[in-house]
């Protein structure tokens, strides 16, 4: 009995297929790679450069939360764990295309944007209470920019 229904759901998929590519239907989206329970997360790191204190840098990075330690273990292993502190730290829906507008923005500011490192301008009055306000605006315009086109999608379905 398990085996007859089994071949009658690959008979409707079949069948399902067929009326898909006959009246030009999408077919059905395969299933997404991403895991909705997994939060990624965006952060900035403010840095001190010890041999150049007037410097201001920081550093910025994404991972998922599982990865939270890790990463944060890898960057302080790198730059020195008594040289930054963290200023901000948010989920965000992906971590990357945050990273690029962060690096877009403070290029056209004329910093020196080098991987994930932000380096002001020499005599720069940016500090950390600016470089947090101005990351926390550019996330909200993000944010913004997903809930927009979620509703533009849910008005464009109940429109058909």
């Amino acid at each position: 009995m398990a085996g007859n229904i089994k071949n009658i759901n690959t008979a409707d998929a079949e069948i399902a297929d067929h009326l898909r590519s006959i009246f030009h239907i999408k077919p059905k989206p395969a299933p997404t790679k991403c895991n909705p329970f997994v939060v990624e997360f965006f952060g900035v790191l403010s840095l001190t450069d010890l041999r150049e204190p007037e410097r201001k840098l920081w550093y910025i990075y994404y991972c998922k939360q599982t990865d939270i330690e890790r990463t944060l273990h890898q960057i302080h292993k790198k730059y020195g764990k008594k040289n930054m502190y963290e200023i901000f730290r948010k989920p965000v829906f992906s971590g990357p295309a945050l990273r690029a507008s962060v690096k877009k923005h403070f290029a056209e500011l004329k910093w020196f944007t080098k991987g994930n490192l932000l380096e002001a301008p020499p005599k720069s009055h940016f500090n950390n209470e600016r470089v947090c306000k101005t990351i926390t605006d550019l996330h909200n315009i993000e944010q913004q920019r997903l809930y927009n086109y979620v509703m533009v999608k849910n008005q464009w379905y109940f429109k058909r």
